[in-house]
């Protein structure tokens, strides 16, 4: 019988996207279980993340006009995709004995990690506008954009949290090598700081970061209030879509060999 492809496995999330509901509502419940603040913790964790950056930042990078939402905006976007990439690492190996009782696309293990974390995510933004309507920050109708920019970031996440997911299957030491290389990718990319204070020929190489293309799209957006230029959108959706394929691929072909690893 023939394999299915790429495109077919894609298109079966339709079938089995109640269970990818589940998956989903699963994650996003435990996270919060036995918490007294629940959900709100979406909106805290970043914002009080925020608050003692910039209290321990705003003196050192005061060329940074209203630095606290220039920190929150690349926090905001940093912060989906490490929650998201950090969980989905353990997405396949957590679930061993659903992979050997029923029949599903395994792909929807560490998508649904991403998804659970994108409702993270519009709480955070929520937390974003609110505060950003007292910092003169104002919503304009080029916030439209932000749905364009997420959906580029969303598929940059899942592309990489499919690799992640798969190579945790055969080497168990991915989940400790990522964390590593996730606080050193944090700092390397300019959150806390501006990046005119790297030297000139360094630029071009902070600026290839893909995360860093999608906080400046953002902070253009939200910060500056202009629209990202036409090389802006083509980037962000080439590095995004690129990401999901490629990660799509790694995995589908990985998938075969998972039953050995149990």
């Amino acid at each position: 019988m023939k394999e299915p492809g790429l495109i077919q496995r894609t298109i079966s999330v339709k079938k089995y996207s109640f269970m990818l509901q589940q998956l989903v509502n699963r994650d996003f419940k435990v996270r919060y279980r036995g918490s007294l603040l629940g959900m709100l913790w979406s909106m805290l964790n970043p914002l009080l993340n925020m608050l003692v950056l910039s209290i321990v930042f705003s003196q050192v990078f005061n060329a940074v006009g209203n630095y606290k939402m220039y920190l929150l905006s690349g926090l905001l976007i940093f912060g989906f995709f490490s929650e998201a990439s950090n969980l989905a690492v353990t997405a396949v190996t957590a679930n061993f004995g659903l992979l050997t009782k029923i029949y599903f696309p395994k792909f929807i293990l560490p998508l649904s990690k991403v998804l659970s974390s994108s409702i993270n995510f519009i709480f955070t933004f929520i937390a974003f506008l609110i505060l950003g309507s007292f910092m003169n920050i104002h919503i304009w109708w080029g916030y439209i954009f932000i749905v364009y920019i997420f959906a580029c970031l969303l598929m940059f996440t899942i592309g990489i949290s499919f690799v992640l997911s798969a190579l945790h299957v055969f080497m168990r030491d991915v989940q400790h090598i990522y964390s590593v290389i996730i606080t050193v990718w944090m700092y390397s990319t300019p959150i806390l700081y501006p990046i005119d204070i790297i030297p000139s020929e360094f630029q071009l190489l902070f600026k290839a970061n893909p995360l860093y293309m999608y906080i400046n799209f953002f902070r253009e957006i939200t910060l500056q209030q202009m629209i990202p230029d036409v090389k802006s959108f083509v980037l962000c959706f080439l590095v995004g879509f690129g990401s999901f394929v490629l990660g799509a691929v790694i995995f589908v072909k990985s998938q075969k060999r998972f039953i050995y690893y149990t």
